[in-house]
């Protein structure tokens, strides 16, 4: 008898599939601007002549319990669907660039992290546009950025516009790579821009998975 209604009671018990699809519903339930009513736009729209900038409508935002934020933005690219998912770790440390300049900075982690085809799709066109020749299949579930502020406060990024510096770290100097992060709630955009198109091979290298 008691094995019997064990087993009734497991069949309304929640999987751990079930319990993760139900957070990742609630994790992306909120919009900022106008949402996704608002047309996606050409990734390459905002570029400057000699630097790809990557320009993207941020559809998704969501915040976990432990503070850390994440952001679903897509773009598009010769017509088709691209992007990706910016996941931005709790954990910000507060402080000066110099005890001279009262310029208040963060430093913290910011993940890049796949959306499934689209930010394969989004890697194949950085790879393209890069003129990297790395022909890269998939991008990578996650790639991990130190980060640290130029504006803003990415606790917070809905109090104005959040400007990030990324690093990719690594002990071999032509892994290692430098690209900015712009996030502005105000507009729902976000920008991958360049730093230097020196970086352009380990950035696509970065994300793309082994």
């Amino acid at each position: 008898m008691r094995n019997s209604l064990a087993a009734r009671c497991r069949l309304f018990m929640p999987t751990r599939l079930q319990i993760a699809f139900t957070l990742l519903s609630l994790l992306f339930s909120a919009r900022p601007g106008r949402g996704q009513e608002t047309p996606v736009p050409d990734i390459t729209s905002e570029s400057e002549t000699d630097f790809h900038d990557l320009v993207f409508r941020i559809q998704r935002v969501g915040k976990l319990l432990s503070g850390a934020q994440i952001l679903r933005v897509a773009g598009r690219y010769h017509g088709e669907l691209v992007g990706l998912d910016v996941f931005l770790e709790p954990a910000w440390k507060e402080g000066q660039i110099d005890a001279n300049v009262p310029i208040t900075i963060y430093r913290g982690t910011v993940a890049l992290r796949s959306a499934g085809e689209g930010s394969d799709r989004l890697l194949g066109a950085m790879d393209e546009l890069y003129a990297t020749a790395q022909h890269p299949r998939k991008m990578r579930t996650q790639t991990s950025f130190a980060a640290i502020s130029l504006e803003g406060d990415p606790r917070d990024l809905k109090a104005g516009s959040t400007k990030l510096k990324l690093f990719f770290e690594s002990d071999d100097e032509t892994h290692y790579a430098e690209l900015y992060l712009n996030i502005d709630w105000k507009t729902a955009k976000v920008h991958l821009d360049e730093k230097d198109p020196d970086y352009r091979a380990a950035i696509v290298r970065a994300l793309s998975a082994q």
